[in-house]
């Protein structure tokens, strides 16, 4: 832990001045910050969970591939299901998932 002591008598300008942006909000946050959306569904937040648990690392993969599958299948309903827990995991795999998809239509 790194911890700021300034020496004794003086003073620091940082912490006398009122930080000049507002509060930050943690990346990591279920909220949708740039689209003002609500909190997302608790079932795509524990089913992302679920498979982050048991794929890891790949688990955006793993829920990128169920969509396609899904989509082969020709249950829309399930891919956008599918596609939601990915865009829970990873936004930019979704997003690419979902611009491939307007180019095949």
């Amino acid at each position: 832990m790194l911890r700021f002591a300034p020496r004794y008598g003086i003073i620091s300008p940082c912490l006398v001045r009122p930080a000049r942006r507002g509060a930050i909000r943690a990346a990591n946050d279920n909220g949708a910050p740039h689209t003002g959306q609500d909190l997302q569904a608790d079932s795509l937040v524990d089913a992302a969970l679920r498979l982050f648990g048991t794929h890891g690392l790949s688990a955006a993969a793993r829920a990128c591939d169920a969509a396609h599958e899904a989509e082969r299948l020709g249950d829309h309903e399930r891919a956008e299901w599918w596609i939601a827990v990915c865009d829970t995991l990873d936004h930019r795999m979704a997003h690419a998932f979902r611009r491939q998809q307007a180019r095949a239509r």
